[in-house]
C-alpha cells in the first residue's frame, strides 16, 4: 500500500467519476461520443447544445469538481485507515 499514490489517485478518480457521469446524463451516445458531447458544455459560461442561452455553471463549478475528488479521496483514505487498523482509534473527548 502506497497511500500518498492511492489517494492521488482517489482524487483524480472522483474527478473522471463526476465528468464522466455528466456526460452520460445529456446523451444516449457511445461513451466517447458523449465525453466530445460533454466538451460542449465546457466552451464558455452561456451556450451549449441544449441551447445558445443556457447556462453552463454546473458543469464548469470547480468547486462541484473539487467535492467529488475530495469525496472519492476521503473514502479511499478511511478504507486505509481500517487495513491498517487506525480507523476510531482516537478517542472522542
Amino acid at each position: 500500500m502506497n497511500i500518498d499514490t492511492d489517494t492521488q489517485w482517489a482524487y483524480w478518480e472522483g474527478l473522471l467519476k463526476f465528468y464522466k457521469s455528466k456526460a452520460r446524463l445529456r446523451c444516449a451516445l457511445p461513451l466517447h461520443a458523449q465525453e466530445a458531447a460533454l466538451e460542449g458544455y465546457l466552451q464558455g459560461q452561456i451556450g451549449n447544445p441544449e441551447g445558445e442561452d443556457k447556462p453552463n455553471k454546473s458543469f464548469y463549478d470547480p468547486r462541484k469538481w473539487l467535492r467529488e475528488c475530495e469525496a472519492s479521496m476521503t473514502k479511499r483514505v478511511e478504507l486505509a485507515f481500517q487495513e491498517l487498523g487506525a480507523f476510531e482509534t482516537l478517542s472522542k473527548s
